[in-house]
């Protein structure tokens, strides 16, 4: 497994400094150039499929990104994605572009064989990217409704699977904090499955508490907040389990339960979704929902590929399974 001396090794500064940024420690003073490199370094180390040397056929594809820089360090499943697609690009000698989709106005788009837009777009957007002509697939969400090749991943199962897993510990309260994305132009809030699931599982059971379901933005600070509300105004009816939206939102869950001197897991589990590096490091590490981004990312270039070969392809919506890493903030 790969070390935090690995990766401070490999990222070329103290081992001191790469656990406080893998733990989103705000009181540390380096660059942001410093803290990306850091964060790449991490996840680039535990991704099993290196790039192949190849000769480059001079063919690129552009791939759009809907977050900002910031957001992406923040929470690294969509850098996830980006390096599964550039992995499968570059072993095919096909480059990649990235463009923001906030800055795509201002980028010619006229020599790219296709586009890969990752994110939540609304509908004016999804117009916006179809109106350039390209064989275009999305990441993140099903556009089967519009005609276009999408990849997403289940989050549908593992709420279940978790669910399952607490109630045969014995762990009846169980609580979501949730992270909540908007579209960039429509400001639309976007759809999360994994709260509707938890919701109707825990109704089903009549288990539903919704004084136990918290929801804000993605990131570590987000957790942080969220948890301390829950502690704050749950005080001993706090949940003896949470499953939370993010791995990065959960260190932030992590440091308030800290604070207040709660332990996990013996007072409350906690089960994170994505399994970014982050939260192997994390302490204590992160039970997590393991999602194949990488597979995502490969499977989109792929449908890509299709596409070009064949303007009549039939779209398809592909969801990748997931799979619990099962560590130790979590029975």
């Amino acid at each position: 497994m790969t070390t935090i001396k690995d990766v401070a090794k490999s990222a070329g500064v103290s081992a001191s400094t790469v656990s406080r940024i893998l733990n989103y420690d705000a009181t540390l003073a380096v660059s942001e150039d410093t803290r990306r490199k850091v964060l790449e370094v991490a996840e680039k180390l535990q991704y099993k499929k290196k790039p192949k040397k190849v000769k480059q056929s001079g063919a690129k594809i552009a791939v759009v990104q809907w977050h900002s820089d910031k957001e992406e360090l923040n929470d690294l499943y969509y850098y996830q994605i980006q390096y599964g697609i550039e992995t499968k690009a570059l072993s095919g000698g096909v480059s990649v572009d990235t463009i923001s989709f906030n800055n795509i106005a201002n980028i010619e788009l006229t020599g790219y064989s296709g586009i890969i837009a990752v994110g939540k777009y609304d509908e004016s957007e999804i117009h916006r990217l179809a109106g350039y002509h390209k064989p275009l697939v999305f990441i993140g969400e099903n556009y089967l409704l519009y005609g276009f090749d999408s990849v997403q991943s289940d989050f549908l199962t593992p709420i279940n699977w978790i669910i399952n897993h607490y109630l045969t510990e014995g762990i009846t309260d169980i609580g979501l904090i949730a992270g909540q994305e908007k579209t960039l132009t429509e400001h639309n809030a976007v759809y999360d499955p994994r709260a509707t699931t938890y919701r109707n599982r825990l109704v089903h059971e009549d288990l539903f508490n919704p004084d136990f379901l918290f929801t804000g933005s993605y990131g570590p600070d987000s957790g942080y907040q969220l948890m301390e509300r829950a502690i704050t105004e749950l005080k001993d009816d706090l949940p003896h389990a949470f499953i939370i939206g993010s791995d990065s939102m959960a260190i932030g869950a992590l440091k308030a339960l800290k604070q207040h001197d709660i332990p996990v897991p013996s007072r409350v589990n906690i089960i994170s979704f994505n399994d970014v590096a982050i939260a192997k490091y994390a302490y204590p590490a992160l039970t997590t929902v393991h999602v194949y981004t990488e597979i995502m990312g490969e499977r989109a270039f792929d449908l890509l590929q299709e596409q070009i070969k064949d303007a009549n392809k039939i779209p398809e919506s592909v969801v990748i399974s997931t799979r619990i890493i099962k560590r130790d903030s979590s029975v």
